[in-house]
């Protein structure tokens, strides 16, 4: 099963200190094939080399997603959120994290979302 990364999702799991791969490994029961949009990728890259809040949280979250087996995709859109919805559009079993309220209206997907400050649940 695809879980595909959003942005806020990985800096707020970070920031909380949220093993988000081990705690979703513990929520599904099939094997589970992380996704990486490079334009998610690339706006951590813009983040970490501003000042930021989260510029510190978005270098490490770079760090961190060399360690985790990752396929890397291309969502061939400028507007990252719109390249989220199209792809899902084409792949209605994948699951997004997110915690992008209006995204999540826009998908019809299950969702990954941080619960309270430790935990995550699937909608």
């Amino acid at each position: 099963m695809d879980i595909i990364l959003d942005t806020n999702f990985i800096i707020t799991c970070l920031n909380q200190k949220i093993d988000f791969v081990n705690l979703a490994n513990e929520l599904f029961d099939k094997e589970i094939n992380w996704v990486l949009p490079l334009e998610v990728k690339q706006e951590l890259e813009k983040i970490s080399q501003t000042k930021l809040k989260d510029s510190r949280t978005a270098a490490l979250a770079l760090q961190f997603l060399k360690q985790v087996k990752i396929r890397e995709i291309i969502l061939h859109n400028k507007n990252t959120d719109n390249g989220l919805v199209n792809y899902l559009k084409t792949d209605n079993k994948a699951v997004l994290a997110t915690l992008d309220n209006g995204l999540k209206k826009r998908v019809t997907n299950r969702i990954l979302r941080v619960k309270g400050k430790k935990m995550l649940e699937i909608l």
